[in-house]
């Protein structure tokens, strides 16, 4: 591929001259790895942004090359599965790549995640965290059609703040939510 195609690329979008002199500053394998996959997805310049944050930092992180980063098998699997459109395979890789970008975060929702699991809530009831664990807090919905089935929920959810998952969920909000913060700006 060549800079001309990146140029046409940016400027077909209408991406500000920044960001095209952003891009253009990375070496041609990078330049062509991000251009493959901004063709691909037809990424708008938000998410080329975005994504070139986050190759910059595991790039600079991990003394690699970015279009190291963007032929991992992870990314390149999402990236060729037929059974994806293109939205769902953008949302994939960016979350692929924001995994890569913070790990320690990305650890901390997944044991809030199992955590949750081990609750084992009726599936009216669903407890969540907000992305990036923005705030420490902890979400709880839940639905009922009757009284007596809002009480019968609220028992359930009584029954699991209990529960030492559900201390251990609060644990990882409140005493890793610092390293969270600190990981998500680095």
């Amino acid at each position: 591929m060549s800079e001309e195609q990146v140029r046409r690329y940016a400027n077909g979008r209408g991406f500000h001259p920044q960001t095209l002199e952003r891009w253009m500053g990375w070496d041609q394998p990078a330049k062509d790895a991000l251009l493959r996959l901004a063709l691909g997805l037809k990424l708008g310049e938000n998410h080329l942004r975005d994504l070139m944050d986050w190759l910059e930092e595991i790039a600079l992180r991990d003394q690699t090359e970015i279009a190291e980063v963007l032929v991992r098998k992870s990314i390149t699997e999402i990236e060729s599965d037929p059974r994806l459109g293109r939205a769902d395979k953008l949302k994939r890789i960016k979350e692929e790549i924001r995994r890569l970008r913070f790990p320690r975060l990305v650890q901390v929702e997944d044991s809030i995640r199992v955590r949750i699991g081990e609750l084992k809530l009726h599936p009216q009831i669903r407890i969540s965290v907000p992305p990036g664990l923005e705030g420490g807090r902890l979400n709880v919905e839940f639905s009922a059609l009757s009284a007596d089935e809002f009480q019968a929920v609220i028992a359930k959810l009584a029954d699991a703040a209990g529960k030492d998952a559900l201390r251990e969920i609060f644990r990882l909000l409140g005493g890793d939510r610092q390293m969270a913060r600190s990981t998500a700006s680095k």
